[in-house]
Parts: C-alpha cells; sequence; structure tokens
C-alpha cells in the first residue's frame, strides 16, 4: 500500500514538473498580450456550440466504449454507462495524479459487475486505440489541403485501408473477440474526431477566424495525440506545446492557436466537471439497472 502511494505522488510530481516546463516554454514563445486580446474579445455564443458539439462527441465516445465492454460480456445500461464516462472524465482531468479514469471504471465494474479485471482493461486500451485510429484516417485525410507541401501530401491517404486491415489482423490473432466491433467503432471514432474538429472551428470563429482553417484544423489533430498521452496533468500545457513548434511551418498565429488550446481545455473541464455530481452521490451511478 505504501510503495503503491510512494508511485502515485512521484507520478504526480512527474506530471507537474512536466506541465510547469510546458507552460514555460508556451509562454516564451508567445505574445500574452495577443493572446489575452483574443481571449477577452471571444464570442461566446460560438463558444457554447463548440461546448455542445464536444458534448455530443463525449456521448457517442460513451457508447462506443460500451460496445467494447459489451463483447466481452460486460453489460452496462446506455444512461449508466454514459454516467460512468463522465466520472471517468472528471477523474481524468481533475484528479490526473490519483486513480484515473479508466482505472476508476475498471474498479467500479469489477465491484458492481463482478467483470474480469483482464477484460475491462483490455476494452479500456483499445476503446483509446480506436479513437487514435480515427485521429489517424482525419489527419490523413487534412493533410491534403495543409500549407506545408511535400511531395507525399496525397498519398498518406493511401494508408488508411492498409492501417485498418493490419489493426483488423491484430485483433482476430490478439482480441478475437473483439473483432466484430472494428467497423461500427471506427465510423464512431471517425465521427467523434470529426465532432471534436468541427467544435475546434466553432472556437476559432469565435476568437475571429473567418478563413485559412485548413492548417488549424490539422494542428488540432495532430495536437490530439499528444493529448492523449498523459505525461501533464489532465493534458494542460500539451497541445498548446504542439502548437507552438508546429505552428513555424504552417501559416497560423501562434497566439490564435495557443488561444484555440486554451479554450478546447476550458470547455472540456466544464464537460468533464459534470462527472463531480457522481462523487458527491455516488448512489446515483447505480440508480438504472444494468440489465439492457
Amino acid at each position: 500500500m505504501i510503495k503503491e502511494r510512494i508511485k502515485k505522488i512521484l507520478n504526480f510530481i512527474f506530471k507537474l514538473l512536466i506541465t510547469v516546463l510546458a507552460i514555460y516554454i508556451v509562454t516564451r514563445k508567445i505574445d500574452l498580450r495577443e493572446l489575452w486580446s483574443y481571449i477577452k474579445d471571444v464570442n461566446l455564443l460560438y463558444l457554447f456550440i463548440a461546448l455542445i458539439v464536444l458534448g455530443v462527441s463525449k456521448i457517442i465516445e460513451a457508447y462506443r466504449l460500451n460496445i467494447f465492454f459489451r463483447a466481452k460480456n460486460v453489460i452496462l445500461d446506455k444512461i449508466q454507462n454514459l454516467k460512468l464516462y463522465l466520472l471517468g472524465m472528471f477523474y481524468n482531468l481533475f484528479l490526473p495524479g490519483g486513480i484515473g479514469g479508466d482505472g476508476y471504471k475498471v474498479y467500479w465494474l469489477k465491484k458492481n459487475q463482478g467483470a474480469k479485471l483482464k477484460s475491462v482493461i483490455w476494452a479500456s486500451i483499445l476503446n483509446r486505440v480506436n479513437g487514435l485510429f480515427g485521429l489517424i484516417i482525419l489527419i490523413s485525410i487534412s493533410v491534403i489541403f495543409i500549407s506545408f507541401d511535400f511531395k507525399y501530401n496525397n498519398y498518406l491517404v493511401l494508408l488508411i485501408p492498409v492501417f485498418y486491415i493490419v489493426y483488423y489482423f491484430v485483433l482476430k490473432i490478439f482480441f478475437k473477440d473483439y473483432t466484430s466491433t472494428l467497423a461500427k467503432t471506427t465510423v464512431q471514432s471517425t465521427i467523434i474526431q470529426f465532432l471534436q474538429v468541427l467544435s475546434a472551428h466553432f472556437i476559432l470563429i469565435s476568437l475571429g477566424l473567418d478563413s485559412a482553417y485548413y492548417d488549424y484544423w490539422f494542428l488540432f489533430l495532430i495536437s490530439g495525440i499528444i493529448f492523449a498521452i498523459p505525461v501533464t496533468l489532465g493534458g494542460f500545457g500539451s497541445r498548446e506545446l504542439v502548437f507552438v513548434y508546429a505552428s513555424q511551418f504552417l501559416m497560423v498565429d501562434v497566439n490564435l492557436a495557443v488561444a484555440l488550446g486554451l479554450l478546447t481545455y476550458i470547455i472540456r473541464a466544464i464537460l468533464s466537471f459534470s462527472g463531480v455530481y457522481f462523487i458527491a452521490f455516488p448512489s446515483k451511478l447505480n440508480d438504472i439497472n444494468s440489465a439492457s
């Protein structure tokens, strides 16, 4: 127990240091006054639309995870699954040095559903892998339109079926029970990533951008890969760091890009904070019987 607690403390300290370093680098590379000028004049209507669109993507994410659970006969009602997903979002963003969202879901399902630990862990991992696959699909398409030109721009999209086939055979060989989920969850992941880019698009409009969106979309997608790697506290600073360095190769305003990252984090935090309700009232997670 003591060893596990020390491990968590060290993990928190590591993430804190990386977060501070990322913020330090970003603030050194941008004009803070210009960044603030974007933030203070933000159009709240478009920002609210961005929040709604991101919220819809999170609902689909929760539904996708449930498909992976059901592949291993872990049966959760759709509403109950959404509640658990919101709680997991809260843990991931606000308590990143602790158990984490995926860790809590594993604990809860094992305790309340008698689910096998290995099945739930692999379902959570494959859910994330599938999400990254959806991200790769949109990156491969968006690279065609960016201002940075290299001779393979138009050919990366041809790798999508290759990735799909490789992904299929990996599932077929090592995770046979999940093979049937591939087509449906891949479509869902692509829709999820599209909605998240759409959310970013409305944020850009709220910041006053009215043209030349392609490079910002691409940056947002690329930063999503880094954001998924849990090396900073709740992902804070990681997306902005990508914007700072990648903006050197694309026709973007680095201050506007960082403003996009900050506002994305804020609306994600607003959505994630809804999960605190189930910490205050844990019995509400069991209001709906896990039957459907």
